[in-house]
């Protein structure tokens, strides 16, 4: 943002320090700073004066003023400069922030104009100074001065940072009344910003989420983020994808970390097929994978269930695009992570969410609900699974394969009785989504999860709808080719994604 020259006359005189004032809150000075620059000043003299407003407020020189009142001098060599027309700027500028009309994009362009002028007044350093030293105003000190934690300030300053050309097309329109949206436009590149701006403004989308779904699906066809086999559906018969997903560093990535920071899982030795017994990384669902499923699968506003959800990411990405969201976990610390991540970083989603402690299996805390589900995407654990999860009984993941299938059978007839009737004619379309992979059980072979989960669909009165195979890049097969090779073991390098209706 261009800035307005401050009109300035400047003159160098020995100004009492008793009549220096601090407009400004401060940090604490340095001490030891103050004494280093009092022993230059005792040997050197002053070298560069301190600067002031016209009214004997302290622009610059902090720790140089409290070095000469260390030295119990009286006077100091100041530079005075005329800034009267800033000071009048920051008073429209503080008044216009009070105002309750104003959208969001012309909030942050204040902000970061009152921060410019701060800038001029040289109480606010510029990017890359040091702030502790030179005694400026910190982002904590500019939140206080307008009624704001340090937070909210941080967010509401960030729309500030789309492209100018966006923020003009915005700017009056009521899309710019909402904050968050805002804050998730800054986020994007100049080419994805702009394309949301003009499909809201044109009336292509009605919705920023439906924008923003419609130019990211367009942004990766640009770059080839998701690689698509669309050949196998001819050899399979039924629609089928193939599809490379990644962890990138978007928001909703960053967020789903924090569900997961520092945890670890047992690595369980099982049958002789495993490494032994060590800890591992918890495994957690790329944020674009999740983000896929929710935008591509489900309405906006609709209700989803995740049973099995682990570190939450389906929640995180079901929350933050619109979403209403349901989930379980027999795992108490990923509930509660979950939970303390939504209420911290998504403030805005209060009373859309529902996160229990409970089995996922039978969902107790829905036995009288019915046609409720808008849809159900979950990654449950895999059969004979070499991570130990928990000690908990309900706790799927040990189980024989006879034990589990029952009670995955049980799951899918809870969840026919809790999921919307499809219909085609009507093009209602409401999928449950379960994400399974494949267990070995030594000289016994492997557990195919995808068949045993579409026959058990199947007898519960579900239609496949839907395939998915998510490809996978592990460093297991990586670090381990040696002996894959040796025992003619091709390590899993994919995931498949089913996606069943009931009609």
């Amino acid at each position: 943002m261009v800035t307005t020259p401050v009109r300035e006359t400047i003159n160098v005189v020995d100004v009492p320090i008793k009549d220096i004032q601090t407009r400004f809150r401060l940090r604490t000075p340095k001490d030891s700073k103050i004494r280093e620059i009092a022993e230059s000043i005792k040997t050197l003299g002053l070298m560069n004066p301190i600067t002031i407003d016209n009214r004997n407020f302290l622009i610059a020189g902090f720790h140089r003023l409290h070095a000469y009142k260390l030295l119990e001098y009286e006077t100091i060599p100041a530079i005075i400069k005329d800034t009267t027309e800033v000071y009048g700027e920051l008073m429209e500028i503080d008044e216009n922030l009070k105002r309750s009309e104003l959208n969001h994009i012309e909030i942050a362009e204040h902000m970061v104009k009152r921060e410019s002028l701060l800038e001029e007044l040289g109480v606010r350093m510029k990017k890359g100074g040091n702030q502790y030293s030179s005694g400026m105003v910190t982002t904590t000190d500019l939140a206080e001065e307008v009624g704001m934690s340090n937070r909210i300030y941080r967010l509401k300053r960030q729309p500030a940072q789309i492209e100018e050309e966006v923020r003009d097309l915005l700017k009056e329109t009521k899309f710019a009344d909402n904050l968050m949206d805002m804050v998730k436009l800054s986020q994007q590149t100049p080419e994805v910003q702009l394309a949301i701006s003009k499909m809201l403004i044109t009336g292509q989308c009605q919705t920023f989420n439906r924008a923003f779904v419609e130019s990211r699906l367009q942004d990766h066809n640009r770059n080839r983020e998701y690689k698509v086999d669309f050949d196998l559906k001819e050899r399979w018969g039924i629609p089928q994808t193939v599809m490379r997903f990644k962890k990138s560093e978007v928001e909703l990535q960053s967020l789903c970390n924090l569900v997961s920071k520092d945890q670890e899982l047992e690595w369980k030795k099982r049958d002789g097929l495993h490494f032994g017994t060590s800890s591992i990384p918890v495994y957690q669902m790329a944020a674009d994978h999740a983000e896929f499923l929710v935008t591509y699968y489900t309405p906006e506003g609709g209700l989803i269930l995740d049973n099995f959800m682990g570190r939450g990411t389906i929640g995180l990405a079901s929350l933050y695009h619109g979403r209403r969201f349901i989930g379980y976990d027999v795992d108490k610390k990923n509930v509660d992570r979950s939970e303390e991540v939504i209420k911290e970083y998504l403030p805005n989603v209060k009373g859309r969410y529902d996160l229990y402690h409970s089995d996922g299996v039978l969902l107790e805390e829905l036995k009288d609900e019915s046609n409720l589900l808008d849809a159900v995407i979950t990654d449950p654990p895999y059969v004979l699974h070499a991570e130990v999860y928990t000690d908990d009984k309900r706790d799927i993941s040990g189980l024989d394969h006879p034990n589990y299938m029952n009670k995955i059978k049980d799951n899918f007839t809870q969840l026919h009785r809790l999921i919307k009737q499809s219909n085609f004619d009507k093009k209602e379309f409401y999928p449950v989504i379960f994400k399974v992979g494949t267990g070995r059980r030594g000289k016994n072979g492997i557990i195919d999860m995808d068949s045993d989960f579409q026959q058990i669909a199947k007898e519960c009165g579900f239609v496949l709808w839907d395939k998915l195979f998510n490809q996978l890049a592990s460093p297991f097969a990586a670090l381990n080719w040696e002996r894959n090779y040796v025992n003619r073991y091709v390590h899993k390098n994919y995931e498949t994604n089913l996606v069943f209706v009931r009609f």
